[in-house]
């Protein structure tokens, strides 16, 4: 015990910002349940823990209450930074729903399109709520939105123009699935709480007002240096190179294809676009060398100062603008702060352990920003540093440069080089892999080896001619341009691999999320193995966990989860429809998998497969397709690609939309049985469990004038006591037609309701028939506020129907041991049906 408390003691500054890690890690996890407390309510406690450490330890090791501290400060900050705006002025108390308003404010950052819409973050200073029934006016708001607008303006505003926008604000929401990206976190690390969208560029004009003062031209100079950047290099190049040439000099990626972006990631080389420690010290090393030479040419400064720390201090402004023009995002600022400590270091010679400066940069950067440590970009920068550090020392060193040998010098050096690259390439893939698996639920196996080829190729010669160029766009632009053509080729020689080298079959591999213990238990194996002089029985021990993380990640693979219940979830995925069905035999189904679907977002790949790997599962036993509608099939091309389903399951309709027709073609290709559901089959049956077809195939051929909603899969699934009713998007007339069919519809517990809860669906004799204990709702928040959707939902409310509505409640969990039905939504609530189908609601 006291070997590791002089450790700490000796490394305080590691082990306080450890402690202030552990304390937001604490603040985010339990943030429902400290939520109505306030923060004089958990201080108080926390200093008093704190006094009573520091008390009761010895004189030597009292520097070790710090350690207590570090934890309350961590814990409150983010605490404080997880609360609603306390402010009443500031927009997100202003903006209680989605509103039409006119909203007066300043451009913030710079104005970037991407092909259809132009996005901007905009510091609000009026609002007008357009509220039909009381005349409302100008009022003071502060806070910032991020506003897009339909169309092109980069040509027309800059940062730090005043405008006047007539737009839908509403805060900012995530979809409530387990494992959806964290965009209202991403979003809170800018204190942006809020988003708008403007309908045309003739609803935001600029209002006229005096020059801006000197402060403020400061202020904005570096996003309009960003904005003048990324013109000039659309106006003189391709897309793919101004694009690559934006997010390697100023940060912005938005102009990069998405096929581009998807063949950076599969061949793990991403990262390189993000503005890094990479970028910086480039531009450092750059800076230093130039500044010495020309300050070595003064006779006076050689004889007064020390040329070479001179020419560091000088360095550090020239950081300072760079991670401005870049964006300052979380990445590069963590590069700033640790490339300025450096500095500070080496001014100093006080240089010892860049562990303890990358500590320091992790404390500065969370003392600023305290939800950064929740955000993929956090992690994988700070985990990709770590890991060159603790990491490529302890690798073994297979080329040395020993007094004598036969290599030429020359030889030997390159060959050193290259195993240095090597090393430093595999020690952050180690160190940011289980991030990467459990934030994107991929990893690449070229990554290494392309990282070595494409990082040169961008950031020892692109990158270099682009910085000596951005200085003379505005005094220079000819030999601007000549020197972005001159790096101009290096960015298409890495278009061509990246491109090239994506078409290799399992180029990169997606796996189900780790669990938290797994990735510590990956950390702890990775210590045993790289430990200083390991003994037979810590390589032994590390083998042994290594032989446990394998089984664990895979179980599902070779082992089915065969817990004897069935779960249904029913995902929230905007306008559309996904349900997942996980049976008592470890068979898993999906039926549907629709949603909002662009060019940028695919619901496949941002909701329903991360859902899916959450959940642990890597294959898909059944696909089942209601009817052809996107909202219905749009996002299943990139779950049947990674989940292989052995059999998709359709309702025999082509449908009018190609984007179906494609789907089923790239189905038959690669072999997968495809069975066209008919009334009365049987898709799966076990021990009391049976999923079968209640139509509309076989019922509804003789009216082929019917809609293609009205032709929608009916599905029934009944497990023990317990059912489900799945009707797709039918109609009342479809409804009557299968009560006809059947002549009497059984009753059911959980009805999933049909066409989304819209008022032309669920007509009373259908609902008198199934008799539901429940209904879901899957729906967005548009549908929810429309008139025939509120309708029914309040009808069934007023007839004391629990109703769960996947856009309010989130992701809606139904599990079933075929006698006592429990259901839950991603927001806590909970609703119980017992052995007698009683129901009780029991709120969280």
């Amino acid at each position: 015990m006291a070997q590791p408390l002089r450790r700490c003691t000796e490394n305080l500054l590691i082990s306080i910002t450890v402690c202030f890690i552990i304390g937001a890690s604490t603040a985010y996890t339990f943030s429902a349940e400290l939520a109505p407390l306030p923060l004089t309510t958990l201080s108080l406690p926390l200093l008093l823990a704190m006094a009573l450490v520091a008390y009761c330890l010895p004189p030597r090791l009292q520097p070790l209450s710090a350690l207590t501290l570090f934890f309350c400060i961590g814990l409150l900050h983010t605490h404080s930074a997880l609360q609603p705006e306390a402010d009443p002025r500031s927009i997100a108390r202003v903006i209680t729903e989605k509103t039409k308003a006119t909203v007066v404010g300043r451009i913030l950052t710079m104005v970037e399109y991407d092909g259809e819409k132009t996005r901007f973050e905009l510091g609000t200073e009026e609002i007008l709520v357009h509220d039909m029934d009381k005349k409302s006016s100008l009022q003071p708001v502060r806070g910032k939105i991020q506003l897009a607008v339909q169309g092109d303006l980069t040509g027309s505003y800059l940062p730090g123009m005043k405008i006047m926008a007539i737009a839908m604000i509403d805060h900012i929401r995530d979809y409530q699935t387990p494992g959806a990206f964290p965009y209202r976190i991403q979003m809170a690390t800018k204190a942006i709480c809020c988003s708008g969208w403007v309908r045309s560029t003739k609803e935001i004009l600029q209002v006229h007002e005096p020059p801006l003062s000197c402060a403020q031209r400061l202020r904005f100079f570096p996003e309009q240096v960003r904005q003048r950047v990324a013109l000039f290099l659309n106006q003189q190049f391709a897309p793919d190179i101004a694009g690559l040439y934006q997010a390697l000099l100023i940060g912005s990626m938005v102009n990069i294809s998405p096929q581009l972006v998807e063949a950076f990631k599969e061949n793990g080389c991403f990262h390189v676009l993000s503005i890094s420690g990479l970028h910086l010290s480039l531009l450092g090393l750059f800076a230093v060398t130039i500044l010495t030479l020309l300050l070595k040419r003064s006779q006076w400064l050689l004889l007064h100062t020390h040329v070479p720390t001179l020419a560091l201090v000088l360095t550090a402004p020239l950081l300072l603008l760079y991670t401005f023009i870049a964006g300052m995002n979380i990445p590069a600022f963590r590069s700033l702060v640790t490339a300025l400590l450096v500095l500070f270091a080496v001014v100093l010679r006080r240089q010892r352990s860049l562990i303890h400066l990358i500590a320091a940069a992790a404390l500065i950067v969370l003392a600023i920003t305290p939800l950064a440590l929740f955000t993929a970009s956090f992690q994988l920068s700070f985990g990709a540093v770590l890991a060159i550090n603790c990491i490529y020392p302890r690798l073994p060193l297979v080329i040395t440069k020993p007094e004598s040998s036969p290599t030429p010098d020359r030889i030997r050096k390159g060959l050193m080089v290259l195993q240095s690259m090597i090393y430093v390439s595999l020690a952050a893939t180690a160190g940011t892999l289980p991030f990467l698996l459990y934030h994107f639920n991929r990893f690449s196996l070229i990554g290494p080896v392309m990282n070595l080829i494409i990082e040169p190729l961008l950031c020892l010669w692109a990158m270099p001619c682009g910085l000596l160029a951005i200085p003379l766009i505005g005094i220079a632009p000819g030999l601007a341009t000549l020197l972005f053509k001159v790096g101009s080729p290096g960015i298409a020689l890495t278009v061509w691999l990246a491109e090239a080298f994506a078409g290799f079959p399992y180029a990169s591999i997606w796996t189900i999320t780790p669990t938290f213990l797994e990735i510590i238990l990956f950390f702890v194996i990775l210590f045993l193995f790289l430990r200083e002089q390991p003994t037979i029985r810590q390589l032994s021990l590390a083998l042994i966990l290594s032989l446990i993380l394998l089984a664990s990640f895979t179980r599902a693979l070779w082992l089915p989860n065969k817990k004897g219940e069935l779960i249904v979830s029913f995902l929230d995925v905007g306008q559309g429809s996904s349900t997942l069905l996980q049976l008592p035999n470890g068979k898993n189904i999906l039926i549907d998998g629709g949603g909002y679907q662009t060019e940028r977002f695919d619901t496949g790949h941002g909701l329903i497969a991360p859902f899916l790997w959450r959940k642990r599962i890597w294959r898909l036993d059944d696909l089942i397709i209601s009817h052809p509608h996107k909202d219905h099939y749009n996002g299943l091309p990139f779950v049947y690609e990674r989940f292989q389903p052995q059999r998709l399951i359709i309702n025999g309709d082509n449908g009018d939309e190609p984007a179906y027709g494609q789907f089923l073609e790239t189905v038959r290709k690669k072999g997968t049985p495809i069975q066209v559901a008919m009334v009365g089959d049987t898709l799966q049956q076990g021990d009391s469990l049976r999923l079968e077809c209640l139509g509309m195939n076989g019922i509804a051929d003789d009216l082929p004038t019917w809609s293609t909603n009205d032709r929608s899969l009916v599905l029934r699934l009944q497990f023990g006591k317990r059912s489900f009713l799945f009707p797709g998007d039918i109609s009342t007339e479809s409804e009557d037609r299968l009560m006809l069919h059947h002549g009497r519809l059984p009753r059911t517990d959980v009805l999933l309701a049909p066409h989304h809860g819209s008022i032309t669906s669920a007509g009373q004799d259908f609902m008198t028939a199934v008799s539901p204990g429940m209904i879901v709702v899957s729906t967005s928040l548009a549908g929810l506020r429309t008139q025939s959707t509120s309708e029914h939902i309040k009808v069934w409310q007023q007839e004391n129907i629990p109703t769960g509505v996947t856009t309010s409640q989130g992701t809606i969990t139904s599990i079933t041991d075929g006698t006592i039905l429990r259901t839950s939504s991603f927001k806590g609530e909970v609703w119980v049906f017992d052995a007698k189908k009683e129901r009780s609601i029991q709120e969280k």
